[in-house]
């Protein structure tokens, strides 16, 4: 999954200063939750790629004069689309808790056991009541589409299914190893007979001496009936790294999210050039343009537009007529690309140095700008 880092800084394009403080302000809660817009976003963007879908619930209501637009993430495995009209369309979601249980039918008494909430479709969405609160709801569905699926969307990284499952199975062989699941370093048979009885009491007995943490290779004592004494030693390989597949089914999990393992702070070093801080900026610089960019432009489309045009439509503002945008964010590692004396003032400077600043605002000039007055002085 990409994990993009700053992603949910929403901002606004060409706006004063009074306006962004508002809409800063309008951010820090849009729902009951007590949930503020970025980490709304945050849950969507995470969603978007592990999921491929976010359902969000706009509810807006009215008591007194006191009017609210709410917006709430909704979890996949409650939401079912509804059938798909004659245009194979599908115009509403059904919401139930009882869609997280059902294992072998998925469905369900939907005019009982759960709520039909229409999705948005502007003027046109019909919006549904509550039978008691009087609040209206409606839903915002987002997708991750790729060819082939009509209705829902995929996760980014569905290609790369078979080699999740497959790390996850070395894992766990490396685990029931390390827990020892009944490996046992010898038998020993011993002259003797015993019941069927006595058997079963001597099979517990090597289980418990067997299995668990320490008791690995232990042998095992039981009796042979023919009379003779016998020992079998069970060389047995374990090895449960998987060294050479492990990187290359990394790899492809790592290729099917569309990221890089450089931006993961994994240390590569193969080939020229490569590891070094050059490296990482290009390739932070192609995912920024291929992943982070697009799927920002998705979110502010399916998701942040529609939202405003219902809070300005419920609450009489214009926020859907502003330009939004995400605030840029790079790794902190790229500030040593930036020349600081071409950004800090003389005075900005001294502070940093614990020193005052200049009379006569004689330090409120760049660095470098002064630097290069005094050179031209000098030359003179």
């Amino acid at each position: 999954m990409v994990n993009i880092t700053g992603i949910y800084r929403l901002t606004l394009k060409d706006a004063t200063d009074s306006e962004l403080k508002a809409f800063k302000d309008l951010q820090k809660r849009i729902n009951n939750k007590r949930q503020s817009m970025g980490k709304v976003l945050d849950g969507l963007f995470n969603k978007y790629f592990r999921v491929g879908n976010d359902f969000i619930e706009i509810i807006r209501s009215k008591v007194g004069e006191t009017k609210k637009v709410m917006a709430f993430p909704r979890k996949f495995l409650e939401c079912r689309l509804s059938e798909a009209d004659e245009n194979d369309v599908s115009q509403s979601v059904y919401i139930s808790k009882k869609f997280r249980n059902i294992k072998d039918d998925w469905s369900i008494d939907v005019e009982k056991d759960a709520i039909e909430l229409p999705i948005y479709d502007g003027e046109d969405t019909n919006w549904y009541i509550h039978p008691t609160q009087g609040t209206e709801h409606c839903l915002i569905h987002i997708k991750n589409e790729m060819p082939g699926y009509d209705y829902y969307g995929m996760p980014e990284n569905v290609a790369s299914l078979p080699q999740q499952i497959l790390e996850y199975k070395a894992a766990r062989y490396n685990i029931d190893n390390f827990e020892n699941n009944l490996v046992i370093g010898g038998l020993v048979v011993l002259e003797g007979n015993h019941t069927d009885d006595e058997l079963n009491k001597v099979a517990r007995k090597i289980t418990a001496q067997h299995t668990g943490d320490g008791k690995r290779g232990r042998y095992a004592f039981v009796s042979n009936k023919q009379g003779t004494a016998v020992i079998h030693d069970m060389k047995k390989q374990t090895d449960g790294d998987f060294l050479a597949m492990d990187e290359k089914v990394e790899q492809k999990i790592i290729s099917a999210n569309n990221w890089d393992a450089a931006l993961f702070g994994q240390n590569i070093s193969k080939g020229i050039g490569n590891g070094g801080n050059a490296y990482v900026r290009t390739i932070f610089d192609i995912k920024n343009k291929t992943v982070i960019e697009p799927t920002r432009e998705v979110i502010i489309e399916d998701f942040i537009i529609p939202f405003f045009e219902i809070y300005d439509d419920w609450m009489g503002t214009n926020w859907s007529e502003k330009e939004f945008s995400f605030i840029p964010v790079v790794p902190e590692s790229f500030a040593g690309d930036i020349d600081s004396n071409a950004i800090l003032t003389v005075d900005e400077g001294r502070q940093i140095l614990g020193k005052d600043p200049l009379p006569n605002n004689e330090g409120s000039v760049i660095i470098s700008t002064n630097q290069k007055t005094q050179k031209n002085v000098q030359d003179k």
